[in-house]
């Protein structure tokens, strides 16, 4: 009895003993952000701001991002752009052109605790776009030519147009398309016009789309065509542009 009790507390001490398994690694900054990324596109929101937050804690700047992102989207979270200010601004300042960019658009149009501040918009955007974010050069386009943040200047308006546009901005191509079209900075150009349209339309813009139909409802620059311009909205509708739904619906004369 006696060596069965020694060999119970001999087999007691040694489990006592055992040395208890080692945490999990901590992932390093890249792979929780990679991890962060793939969880977001999959739809595992949480898991994606752990990830974020592992990296975060680290003082990766990127993990950060990923953070104001979600706050900035509302996914995962609750839609919050102060929230999302203070993860951005650490990696903004320090040249990150997506924190810059999105830093932009929540000065440029207010809310969740972020009061409307077109001039601050109009800096971010600039030190975006000065590292090639289309986004924010897009962005400077909208600024010059319709005077947010900024004096109004339809060439500067087109120059950074051009520039989003050459990324493959349908919006921007668009957009030159209606400068031609009212001959804002440029000399007016009805064919022009059609010819940025019919290149955003092409990408699937829905804008695009609906402005062709309005120069078939008009006659400018092609021939007067009521089919082809419900045709054109219809298209327009089907991409979701809700101008071209309510245009089909009224069947109103078109509003440029």
């Amino acid at each position: 009895m006696r060596a069965i009790l020694a060999t119970g507390s001999m087999l007691l001490l040694l489990a006592g003993c055992a040395t208890p398994p080692p945490p999990p690694p901590v992932l390093t900054p890249p792979e929780a952000d990679a991890r962060g990324d793939d969880a977001l596109k999959a739809g595992h929101a949480q898991e994606a701001l752990d990830d974020y937050l592992i990296a975060a804690k680290q003082g990766d700047m990127r993990g950060r991002v990923g953070i104001g992102q979600m706050y900035f989207t509302g996914i995962g979270v609750v839609k919050d752009f102060a929230e999302a200010s203070v993860w951005l601004t650490p990696p903004a300042e320090a040249g990150d052109k997506k924190a810059q960019y999105i830093l932009g658009q929540m000065n440029d149009t207010g809310g969740s605790g972020v009061v409307q501040n077109r001039k601050a918009a109009f800096a971010w955007y600039t030190k975006a776009a000065a590292q090639g974010e289309s986004g924010a050069a897009y962005a400077l386009g909208r600024a010059y030519n319709f005077g947010m943040g900024v004096t109004t200047d339809y060439r500067e308006a087109l120059r950074w147009y051009t520039t989003a546009a050459n990324a493959g901005n349908s919006d921007a191509i668009t957009a030159i398309g209606v400068l031609y079209a009212e001959g804002r900075g440029v000399s007016q150009s009805f064919k022009l016009a059609l010819g940025q349209f019919q290149k955003a339309a092409d990408m699937g813009n829905g804008e695009a789309m609906r402005r062709i139909g309005n120069l078939y409802f008009d006659g400018d620059g092609v021939p007067h065509n009521d089919t082809i311009a419900y045709d054109w909205m219809r298209k327009a509708a089907a991409a979701g542009n809700q101008d071209a739904a309510r245009r089909l619906a009224t069947r109103a004369l078109p509003e440029n």
